[in-house]
């Protein structure tokens, strides 16, 4: 139980909308969740998991990875990322989620993770 002193403090950082952190969740799609360019089954229900479980002040990460089955071939990888980036936004606006929302980040398979905060509160990373 708060004591009488601590109370108003609370409710004010309550009722000022302000927060503390935003929460982050990050969802690796793999070779699982996709087939070819599109998203199978299981990808499709990832997304439509992962919109339905954002919150406010959520900062959700989708790296596109699965380059295992990638071309090898540098521009057929290229452009099979560049289909699964877009077939992941199209899912997410099927969603609800705006446009505006979602922001694309292009990173060497091996670079290290995005740069914390994020532009945006939906992150796509694709692994080329």
């Amino acid at each position: 139980m708060l004591s009488r002193k601590w109370a108003p403090a609370c409710a004010a950082l309550i009722l000022s909308g302000c927060a503390l952190a935003p929460e982050s969740k990050t969802f690796y799609l793999s070779r699982e969740d996709w087939t070819g360019i599109a998203l199978s089954a299981r990808g499709k229900l990832t997304v439509a998991d992962s919109v339905a479980g954002a919150g406010p002040n959520t900062i959700t990460i989708y790296e596109i990875g699965a380059l295992g089955t990638a071309p090898r071939e540098r521009l057929d990888r290229i452009r099979t990322q560049d289909g699964r980036a877009r077939a992941l936004t199209a899912a997410l606006e099927h969603r609800g989620v705006a446009p505006a929302n979602i922001a694309i980040e292009a990173r060497a398979a091996d670079a290290p993770e995005p740069l914390w905060p994020p532009p945006k509160p939906l992150l796509v990373v694709v692994r080329y």
